[in-house]
This record gives C-alpha cells, sequence and structure tokens, in this order.
C-alpha cells in the first residue's frame, strides 16, 4: 500500500474513533443519591443489575457523620430482592466512610442495608454513588 493510501487510512480510522467513540470500560448502572439521618436497618431504594458486564458492585459513601460522639466505621450489607420469598444476602463490609466493593452479583434487583454504625443514634452521607 502506498505511503499515502496509509496515512489516509490511519486518518480515517482515527476520525471514526473520535466521532464514534472508543469503547470504554465503565460499570453498567450508576445511581446517586444520599442518606440523612438512618437507624440501623434501613434500606436504600432498588436498583436493577441486568449482569450484562463483570464489573464488582460497589457503594461510595462520602461526608460520614453520625449524632453520636465521632463517626467511625460503618457496616452495609448488599442483597438480592427476592419476589416470593426471603432476600438473599450478597455479602456484608464494615468500613469507614469511603467504597464499599461487593463482587459482580447476578441478574436481579437489588439493595443495600445499613447493617450498624459506629457511634450514635442516626447515621448520615452527604454523598452516595451505587454503581454495578
Amino acid at each position: 500500500m502506498p505511503r499515502t493510501k496509509k496515512v489516509a487510512a490511519v486518518i480515517a480510522s482515527t476520525l471514526l474513533i473520535g466521532l464514534t467513540g472508543a469503547p470504554t470500560a465503565h460499570a453498567e448502572g450508576k445511581k446517586t443519591t444520599y442518606i440523612k439521618g438512618w437507624t440501623m436497618g434501613q434500606e436504600s431504594s432498588r436498583w436493577l443489575d441486568r449482569n450484562t458486564d463483570s464489573k464488582k458492585t460497589k457503594v461510595k459513601l462520602s461526608g460520614c457523620s453520625s449524632d453520636g460522639e465521632g463517626f467511625r466505621t460503618a457496616t452495609l450489607a448488599l442483597w438480592r430482592d427476592v419476589s416470593w420469598g426471603r432476600d438473599k444476602k450478597i455479602k456484608t463490609v464494615r468500613h469507614k466512610c469511603g467504597t464499599y466493593t461487593f463482587k459482580d452479583v447476578p441478574k436481579g434487583k437489588h439493595y443495600f442495608e445499613l447493617g450498624g454504625f459506629f457511634h450514635g443514634g442516626k447515621f448520615s452521607a452527604k454523598r452516595v454513588v451505587i454503581t454495578w
């Protein structure tokens, strides 16, 4: 192939990728919310994971606080919502404010539950980002 045709092919390929966008590695879904004044056992809203990728489910909390003597850690449990039966607990993670990493979950509706926290009676997080 002559040099000018090679250059033209490279330019055309570059333009095509630039216009259509290169494939990116991203989660199937994302939801941003907050938590205000939750007590132990409260649940998030449900989201549908179609399991079209192999990404782990993550819940990122920022701006964590409690009404007690200083926030230390919180425990979150990830659940699979089962329509006709008991919901299935997938995993429980205890962490400081930050990213709670679970695993690539099976297809279905999921939610997280506040399992507990140190210290106080009510827990808040200014920003909650759920990716699946």
